[in-house]
Order: structure tokens, then C-alpha cells, then sequence
């Protein structure tokens, strides 16, 4: 009798059931993130197995710095604890993205639902993170340099000497610099010789074929479409005119802005100058703003005439308010002579309260609701919000952000799998320190399986000295 030995394989055919195994959907699912994310691997990540809630607290590190000290042979030496301070980091980031694959589209191979489904959901999350992240510019305003609206190709390398200087200054880690660009700013970059020619660059001409700036001044540099940039026509403001100079320093501006009253809280601007300055107070003459009064000095001489930007105030538009630890999306509304919610758009900052109250977002997707906009912000209210109460949107630009990978942390944690007696099938996927989780289950009413990829995270600040805001 011959025997025939055969080694046993696992066929995946075209219209096998294969294509919806979560936890095939769950690793490609996560390369695909993985890929995509550009701030996400940059920055500190902390990462356990440990199966997490949404709200839960995690902590992660930060390191002490030690302190040289002298001796003479008769001393004794010191010894300093290797200690590092702990960062509590809430996990109020729950990010996911649900579709339906109808039953005539659930007989394709697993590629094909890869392409039409898996990879824009995944991106879109990889997108969302990143959002989140860049989102974070605003906790490093008090180091600031350039000018919204102002690079171009003749000051470009000045703003990123001034970044390079500000990090410096600071004593920030001199290895492990990124610098994470808008296209708008990297475009500026690119115009600039110094930083295509191959002579100067030692690249061999690798920038300018691949419109890539690589390692430039010590920082690693790339491009990221989520860092936060805001057209001035896609706000609402007001512009008026400086009348006389104003010294570095100067908190109170002699300027008339017509037929708009400013009020404290609103974002302003003034040309030259660039910073995104608070109002402390204004006054007026029942129709023109002709004085305003800044939070903090401008950081740089501005020239009689020279044109001052208020951007205009929206309100809070929700009967009962917002409770502290909201982390959806939140609506804006057009009233009396303020701003148009309609013109708070995705990238833009968003800030509520003044003086110590006062807390500053980032607006990461936008949502049109009529005259009403819905925002999400780049993380969930620290301080409850009423009915009506002012929203100051943020000056037009860009905020680049440069910064060592200790100056902000991203931790994940793994959702816990669901019950699989209640129909649910479910698998989560682990790689590079980031979790995600894959559940699918079928849906008699639309006649089609539900997929929900979703992640838990949180993001924490850990040294505002590692960072700075590349105003552009």
C-alpha cells in the first residue's frame, strides 16, 4: 500500500469566510495605524498589556535631573537618589471608527476589504491621533518664536535658529530633536537655498529630489498635514490699525478697530509681530474699539499703522451645559454682535474662560449643525462650561511644533474583549506600544457585519522646557 504525506495548509480563498477574522483585521488594522501616525512615534510612549478602562489613571515617568557638586580628598561624596517624578496620565482618549459590510460585499478576499474598509479607517484613526498630539502646541505657547503668517522663504531659516535658540536656552536635550512642520511652513523651507542646495546641505542632493529637508539645524524635520494651521478667511475677525509705535514690552495698545467692540478673552494679533496675544481689556466708544490692553507684552516693536486682528468671540450653544471630563463634541453658536461659530475650523485653538479660569484647546475635527458648529477638542473639558458662556477662537497660521520626544508622552492601553456568548467576535492587536482592538459582530436589521476599530490612550505633558512653538 503507498501512503501519500501531505503537509496541511490554510486555504484563504477569494470568497472565504477568512476576511472577517478579527484578529487578521486587528494586526493589518495596526500596521496600517503604525504607518500612518507621524507625531505618535515620536513622542514618549508607555505601554502595558494590562487591560484598561476608559477614565482610568495610568502613571508614567519622568526623569530628575542630578546635580555636579565638588571635593576636596578629605570630603566625602554625596549621593544623589535616582529618582523620577511621577506624571498621572487619565486614559480619556477612546478613538474609534464603525462601518457596516453588507452581506454582498463580505464574500470579497480580505485584500479587497483591506483597501475599501480597513486601510481609511485605519488612517483616519492614525490621522486622529496625530491630530490629538500636534493638538498639544498650545501647552508650549510660553516658548514661542516666528510669526503667524509671516515665513517665508527670506526669514525661514531665521524662525528656526530662534526654535533652535529658544531649546537651547532652555537646555533641552541636544540629541533627539524633532521638528514636526505644516505643509504650508515646509513649503516656505523648501523655497529656501540653503536647504535644497547640495553643496550646502552634504545630501547629495537628496532634498530637493525628494522635497524631503531630512536633519536640518539639529532637528530631525518632517511634514505631518495634522500640525494645527488656520486660513485667516476661514476665521471670523475684525481688523483695525495701530496708531502710534509700541515698544517690546508694551501691554497696552493705542490702536482703533471700527464698528466692533473687543472684549476680554479675544484672541489678537498684530502684524510684524505675529504672536497670538489674550485681551486683558479693551475699551470703546459704543461702536469702535480705540484701546486695547494685552495679557503679556508684545515680544517685538510694532510700527504706527501697522494692522491689528481681533478675532471674534462665538458662545457655548447647550441648554445645559458641559460638565468637567466631557470628551465629545461640544457646540458653538453665532449671537449678537460676536463671531460666527460657522468659521471655527479643524486646527484652529479654541479657548474658554480669562485669568486663571482660562483654558486653551485645539479644535481636531469640526462638525456644520446650521448656524451652529460642533467641535471636538484635542482633549476633554478640564473646566465645565454654561449656556451662552464666551469661546475665543484662535488667531490664522500655523503652530509648528519642535521638541525632544520627552516633552510629551502617549500611552495605550488594550480595551478588554467582549463576552463572544453575545454573538460579538473580537481580537485586540499589539505592536510598538500601541493597542488596538478589532470587534465585529452581524446585524440582522441591516443585513451586514458591524466593524468597530477602536484604541484607548492618553496623552500627558512632561516638560514644557523640551518643546517650543514654531510660529508660522
Amino acid at each position: 500500500m503507498n501512503l501519500l504525506y501531505s503537509t496541511p495548509t490554510l486555504a484563504c480563498y477569494a470568497n472565504d469566510n477568512d476576511a472577517l477574522i478579527p484578529e487578521l483585521w486587528a494586526q493589518e488594522g495596526l500596521a496600517i495605524l503604525e504607518e500612518n501616525m507621524v507625531m505618535a512615534r515620536l513622542v514618549h510612549r508607555d505601554f502595558s498589556m494590562e487591560v484598561a478602562n476608559f477614565g482610568d489613571v495610568v502613571n508614567t515617568r519622568r526623569p530628575n535631573q542630578f546635580v555636579a557638586a565638588r571635593k576636596t580628598d578629605a570630603d566625602d561624596v554625596v549621593s544623589q537618589d535616582a529618582v523620577a517624578t511621577n506624571v498621572q496620565v487619565p486614559l480619556d482618549q477612546h478613538i474609534y471608527v464603525t462601518f457596516t459590510i453588507k452581506d454582498g460585499e463580505a464574500s470579497k478576499s480580505f485584500q479587497d476589504l483591506v483597501d475599501y474598509y480597513l486601510d481609511p479607517a485605519a488612517q483616519e484613526m492614525a490621522s486622529s491621533v496625530d491630530r490629538i498630539l500636534c493638538g498639544q502646541a498650545h501647552e508650549f505657547l510660553a516658548n514661542r518664536v516666528g510669526a503667524l503668517g509671516e515665513m517665508d522663504e527670506s526669514n525661514a531659516k531665521d524662525y528656526l535658529l530662534e526654535a533652535r535658540e529658544k531649546m537651547n536656552v532652555n537646555k533641552a536635550y541636544a540629541s533627539g530633536r524633532n521638528l514636526v512642520l505644516s505643509p504650508q511652513a515646509e513649503t516656505e523651507l523648501l523655497k529656501t537655498e540653503l536647504f535644497i542646495s547640495a553643496e550646502k546641505r552634504g545630501d547629495d542632493g537628496t532634498a530637493l529630489r525628494d522635497a524631503s529637508l531630512g536633519r536640518v539645524l539639529g532637528f530631525d524635520t518632517y511634514m505631518d498635514q495634522n500640525v494645527p494651521y488656520t486660513l485667516k478667511s476661514a476665521t471670523d475677525y475684525v481688523d483695525g490699525e495701530m496708531q502710534e509705535v509700541e515698544p517690546v514690552g508694551e501691554t497696552t495698545l493705542n490702536c482703533v478697530v471700527l464698528n466692533y467692540a473687543a472684549i476680554d478673552g479675544e484672541f489678537v494679533t498684530v502684524a510684524t509681530e505675529g504672536k497670538p496675544h489674550v485681551i486683558s481689556s479693551a475699551t470703546d466708544d459704543g461702536t469702535n474699539t480705540n484701546s486695547i490692553v494685552l495679557v503679556s507684552g508684545l515680544e517685538s516693536a510694532v510700527a504706527a499703522n501697522a494692522a491689528v486682528t481681533v478675532y471674534k468671540a462665538c458662545q457655548v450653544d447647550n441648554a445645559a451645559g458641559y460638565a468637567a471630563g466631557y470628551s465629545k463634541q461640544i457646540q458653538l453658536e453665532s449671537q449678537g454682535a460676536g463671531g460666527n461659530a460657522t468659521y471655527v475650523s479643524q486646527g484652529q485653538l479654541l479657548a474658554f474662560g480669562v485669568g486663571a479660569n482660562r483654558r486653551t484647546y485645539t479644535v481636531i475635527s469640526t462638525e456644520a449643525d446650521g448656524n451652529d458648529t460642533k467641535v471636538l477638542l484635542d482633549r476633554p473639558l478640564e473646566v465645565a462650561l454654561v449656556d451662552n458662556q464666551d469661546a475665543f477662537p484662535g488667531p490664522s497660521g500655523s503652530m509648528n511644533l519642535a521638541f525632544h520626544r520627552n516633552a510629551l508622552a502617549f500611552v495605550s492601553r488594550p480595551l478588554s474583549l467582549p463576552n463572544t456568548a453575545l454573538g460579538v467576535r473580537s481580537s485586540v492587536g499589539a505592536y510598538n506600544d500601541v493597542a488596538m482592538r478589532v470587534t465585529m459582530q452581524y446585524d440582522i436589521t441591516s443585513q451586514g457585519t458591524i466593524v468597530t476599530l477602536d484604541l484607548l490612550c492618553g496623552v500627558a505633558l512632561l516638560d514644557e522646557d523640551l518643546g517650543c512653538v514654531l510660529l508660522a
